[in-house]
């Protein structure tokens, strides 16, 4: 059983505007093309790191259209009709958009996206509903330093979900990092019996190899809550303290989180607006708050549900 915070903790639940929801991010943008035609909007990529974004739209239709950007947990194509005119839908946590696009022409929009799930629209009116809705996965940042012999990271935490790592080698030896899901600790994991200079690869989610020193790399995936140990795993490096924690937190089920929002919504509460009082939150008596809440907590995730027991979701 959940609580929403707005039902459970009452004045704890407020505007903040000293609190984002949006984590530290690099500071070069990724353009996304957005392409609108009838009745579709196709997007260069599905996913992207959180951070700044533009949208690079283009009509390549006959009829004029506009690019609405939601941050919501509603279904693609479930976006509720207007009650003053069903031929548009409610714009459930809008954050932006860009109006009267016409056939031919092309816009941009500059964003700095916070983690989650975005619907992406044409709301002239009938055109959402003919189809013209697409979803965009902004994942939770984790910037990695790889150094002669340790993982440093950026973040320590991320929700649960798409989360990417930007990775960079500052060190002079090539390393490489495996992100593991294990509640071993971090400098306990044995040595493999056939290699007794690498160590095993418990829960292994997905790993880059081969990053030179000096170079990047960015390693996507779907994570699932819970307790993570990242490693370079090249022979000996382990052994030398190449490893580090990493937490990702629950999140709250979507279905849940969209019944909020839409709550949230016909109040007049879009969800890039609500905030929590995170002061009066610690006092609240029943709330579990452990360290990784209060890291969390410091990179700008904001609590949306408690659950039995007092702890969050995200």
């Amino acid at each position: 059983m959940h609580r929403a915070l707005s039902v459970a903790i009452g004045a704890a639940f407020v505007v903040a505007a000293a609190l984002t929801a949006t984590p530290a991010a690099a500071a070069t943008a990724t353009h996304i093309s957005v392409t609108l035609k009838e009745m579709s909007v196709v997007l260069g990529s599905a996913s992207v790191a959180a951070g700044p974004v533009v949208f690079d739209i283009t009509n390549a239709g006959t009829a004029v259209h506009e690019f609405a950007v939601l941050r919501t947990n509603v279904a693609e194509g479930a976006l509720p009709a207007r009650a003053s005119n069903a031929a548009k839908v409610e714009e459930v946590g809008i954050v932006a958009e860009v109006e009267d696009i016409d056939p031919g022409k092309t816009a941009t929009l500059s964003l700095t996206l916070a983690p989650g799930r975005y619907l992406l629209i044409c709301n002239v009116a009938g055109h959402h509903a003919a189809g013209m809705h697409a979803t965009l996965v902004v994942a939770s940042p984790a910037t990695i330093t790889l150094k002669d012999m340790a993982v440093q990271p950026g973040q320590t935490v991320a929700l649960a979900g798409a989360v990417t790592f930007s990775i960079t080698n500052t060190g002079a030896l090539v390393h490489e990092l495996a992100v593991l899901k294990t509640d071993i600790p971090e400098g306990s994991i044995p040595a493999r019996d056939t290699d007794p200079s690498k160590a095993q690869e418990p829960g292994a989610a997905g790993e880059v190899e081969d990053i030179g020193p000096g170079k990047t790399a960015t390693l996507t995936l779907d994570l699932a809550p819970g307790k993570y140990v990242l490693i370079c795993n090249l022979p000996g490096h382990y052994a030398a303290g190449m490893h580090t924690t990493f937490t990702v937190m629950p999140a709250e089920p979507r279905s849940v989180a969209a019944a909020i929002e839409l709550e949230l919504h016909a109040r007049g509460i879009d969800d890039q607006a609500a905030r929590v009082n995170v002061t009066a939150l610690l006092k609240v008596p029943g709330i579990v708050v452990t360290d990784a809440d209060r890291a969390a907590i410091a990179a700008g995730y904001v609590p949306r549900s408690i659950v039995a027991g007092g702890s969050f979701l995200y």
